[in-house]
């Protein structure tokens, strides 16, 4: 029986990562006509890294009082987790790029640590694997520096945890972690940013785009595609409908188009039942098709929500 996350969560609060074997690896990016490339390599560390990693990953899923599924519009949820499968994003690229693979190469000289994207630690218990992720955003960036949680000096082949000027930041922090194909979010900022989130949704859109098109959906798929653009709250929007898939249900198409009528909601549509997109109402286009308008049970009040999460028939 496949475990739900929470169980997986629970799973791993029992296993000791902070006795794990640690293995480092430092990820560089770079973007060839908007697409992003990635470069790993290993890097030697001493035991006392080795040891911090491991208790960073114990303290922060102890710590962890929930998971709930990732969605293009949720927020962090303090001491919560977010889950997303691990299939379909950036950090499957990366992984698959570290797995099974044993000729990484290794960092041989400080130079190499400087401007790396990301760092990725995998630690093993037994037969358990799990790699933990930190974007290294650009105030961190390998250099000269003062302070960090933890200094860490390049010594010949690796780092190691001394007082030394030329230092590679590592902090108690995690954005994001995966274990047996699921990822679980921290930092779901830093997470979008590291795996490229973004040209992402830009694909979503482009592909639900064809959809829309060869079900007739939009009276103008073109302009329909336009007034998305690169804005990034429709973006989020428009992943969300895809990912529903509402707008390939007939009956549910059938029934918006009457209810918008009956209340009044300012969809309009051409003679022959296509949607028409303007700038004015793309945002409640997005909105309907991703069945966002939503009534209470109790006192029938009528709300518009940007998250939902759908309960079983008996809750």
């Amino acid at each position: 029986m496949t475990k739900t996350p929470a169980g997986i969560l629970k799973s791993l609060q029992a296993i000791s990562w902070n006795i794990a074997d640690v293995t480092f690896y430092v990820v560089h990016q770079r973007k060839i006509q908007r697409t992003a490339h990635y470069e790993i390599k290993s890097v030697g560390i001493g035991s006392e890294i080795g040891k911090k990693l491991g208790n960073t990953a114990k303290n922060r899923i102890q710590e962890a009082t929930r998971v709930e599924e990732y969605d293009f519009n949720t927020v962090d949820l303090d001491n919560g987790l977010l889950s997303m499968p691990l299939s379909g994003n950036d950090f499957e690229y990366i992984l698959s790029g570290i797995m099974g693979n044993s000729d990484i190469p290794p960092v041989t000289k400080f130079e190499e640590l400087l401007n790396s994207w990301m760092y990725i630690a995998r630690l093993e218990v037994d037969d358990s694997v799990l790699f933990f992720a930190r974007y290294i955003s650009a105030v961190w960036k390998a250099k000269k520096i003062q302070g960090w949680d933890s200094r860490l000096v390049w010594d010949g082949n690796m780092l190691i945890d001394i007082e030394q000027n030329a230092i590679f930041p590592i902090d108690s922090k995690i954005d994001f972690f995966c274990y047996n194909e699921l990822i679980f979010i921290a930092d779901k900022t830093h997470f979008e940013t590291a795996t490229n989130f973004r040209e992402g949704m830009e694909r979503n859109r482009d592909e639900i785009v064809e959809e829309f098109k060869e079900l007739g959906l939009f009276q103008d798929c073109n302009q329909f595609s336009s007034l998305i653009g690169n804005n990034l709250h429709y973006l989020r929007k428009l992943s969300q409908v895809k990912r529903a898939e509402y707008y390939k249900n007939t009956d549910f198409l059938k029934e918006l188009k009457t209810v918008n009528g009956k209340e009044g909601w300012g969809l309009e549509y051409t003679p022959d039942g296509k949607i028409i997109v303007t700038e004015k109402n793309i945002a409640m286009v997005l909105k309907l098709l991703n069945n966002d308008r939503l009534e209470s049970p109790i006192n029938q009040e009528v709300f518009d929500v940007d998250v939902k999460r759908k309960l079983a028939s008996n809750s």
